[in-house]
């Protein structure tokens, strides 16, 4: 292979330069793990960027993921990026998936290996303290991208294809063809590996780029690959705009957003054009799955058929439940039951499933409590009924409500206060031994209010008494 040249001399490292520039892809000391497969397009980026790397000020690193999918072929590509990376002085990280991995899981092996290379590129970027990874998309794989979206019945984000950057990963070579980049390691005399399976087209993608886009260059227009990227471009303008939109309409419609469950007034939701309302559902979806999510609009117009009949519930994929009542939308992760929590009495417990954080502190004896938020626990609770603990609301299990005398169903208490009720099994309770005394956001128990009361006679205040205090979780209000 030959050396390399510490000069930008060439067209189409001038293109990519332009192009990083225009999109901000490089701030000064930015952190690049490049993607390195072996292939023509990850071994150009690579080769392109260490020309650049002054221009920009970035530092490079490389990474490898062995699918172990072509045996002795995989192998090879293995050898060859570490041979490669050797010799251009490149730091590169390695792993190496065990025969069949891939295969034995439930996905389609290009879904499977997709996901397993994009979770191996993230830790490698976290260990390594890198800052962006690099990919080596190229136009045909924009064009690729959107004619696959179309044929799933895509709506305008999908029109984007990739975008020049997202989340923690940028793809300098959107603005090159495939055969820019294989005349420009021809002209360099750089060598590179072919992945045979690329030529195999049972694979949809492959029958696209073989078989679809050849046929369109031939018969409709020779420059389809790049009308396709402008396509794409304009439609990444027109979706900024939109989603600016739409996230101020979701801030509006949000009762309560975190990483388990997301709640939306129903009635605001609805006063907004459907544009709006497709763009909120997809925003809930892939906030609770991740950016990552691949949504459909067949998922969407479910999600908004269940909004607009104001009543009911359908699972959508990786186990997301929407339900709609009492004018309430809500989007809900399954829920992962775990054993009762110990209060950290000297200061915050973080309650799990996102349920907020319970802060304990001594009192001073003129503490305000609401009971919603905040409560205040004497000596005499916990030794009586034993310790401060947090958990899941357990089935049939009772509390005396504030102001009553009488016990009755949490459930029940939670169906009189309108919350949905595909969020009741996600609501933390705390409890004095196995007695529930409160539910944080919402009430407390009428045990506290007694016990205070028979402790403030007795001791003249409220000295050595608790006061927990809640924050970062469900608040709950129901819509007027």
């Amino acid at each position: 292979m030959k050396l390399l040249r510490n000069s930008m001399d060439t067209p189409l490292e001038k293109k990519v330069a332009e192009y990083c520039t225009e999109h901000a892809l490089f701030l000064p000391g930015t952190a690049v793990l490049v993607a390195l497969s072996g292939g023509g397009d990850s071994v150009g980026l690579l080769h392109i960027l260490m020309q650049l790397r002054k221009t920009f000020g970035i530092t490079l690193e490389a990474a490898h993921l062995n699918h172990s999918l072509r045996g002795t072929e995989s192998d090879e590509d293995e050898r060859f990026c570490r041979e490669l990376c050797e010799q251009w002085k490149i730091p590169l990280t390695v792993k190496r998936l065990a025969l069949g991995e891939i295969a034995g899981k439930n996905d389609s092996i290009e879904t499977t290996a997709r996901e397993e290379r994009r979770s191996f590129l993230k830790l490698t970027m976290k260990e390594r303290g890198l800052t962006v990874v690099a990919t080596g998309h190229t136009l045909g794989d924009q064009a690729e991208t959107i004619l696959q979206r179309i044929f799933r019945g895509t709506g305008p984000t999908g029109l984007q294809g990739m975008t020049p950057s997202s989340a923690s990963t940028v793809r300098p070579l959107l603005c090159a063809t495939r055969t820019d980049i294989r005349t420009y390691l021809a002209r360099n005399r750089v060598r590179f590996r072919e992945d045979s399976t690329n030529e195999d087209t049972r694979f949809f993608r492959n029958r696209i780029r073989h078989e679809l886009i050849p046929l369109l260059r031939e018969s409709f227009s020779p420059a389809i690959t790049e009308l396709l990227s402008r396509m794409a471009e304009l439609s990444r303008i027109q979706e900024s705009f939109v989603e600016g939109q739409a996230r101020e309409a979701f801030e509006r419609c949000c009762i309560h957003a975190d990483s388990h469950k997301i709640l939306l007034d129903n009635r605001v939701f609805m006063g907004y054009h459907k544009v709006l309302r497709q763009r909120m559902v997809r925003h809930c979806l892939e906030t609770l799955e991740g950016v990552g999510r691949d949504t459909d609009m067949d998922e969407v117009e479910r999600v908004l058929r269940l909004v607009e009949g104001a009543h009911g519930v359908c699972d959508i994929a990786s186990g997301i439940r929407c339900e709609v009542d009492n004018n309430v939308a809500a989007f809900v992760m399954p829920v992962v039951r775990y054993d009762p929590i110990p209060l950290n009495l000297k200061g915050d417990t973080v309650i799990p499933l996102d349920g907020g954080i319970i802060t304990a502190g001594n009192s001073t004896g003129g503490a305000e409590v609401d009971g919603r938020n905040s409560v205040l626990v004497t000596p005499g609770v916990t030794s009586r009924y034993g310790i401060l603990t947090v958990g899941l609301t357990r089935r049939g299990e009772r509390m005396n409500p504030h102001g009553k005398q009488k016990p009755v169903k949490i459930r029940e208490l939670l169906s009189v206060v309108s919350l949905p009720v595909i969020i009741r099994d996600t609501v933390p309770v705390i409890r004095a031994g196995g007695v529930a005394v409160w539910i944080p956001g919402i009430r407390s128990s009428e045990l506290l209010r007694l016990s205070n009361k028979r402790y403030d006679e007795q001791s003249g205040g409220k000295h050595g008494s608790l006061i927990l205090t809640f924050r970062n979780g469900l608040e709950w209000h129901p819509p007027k």
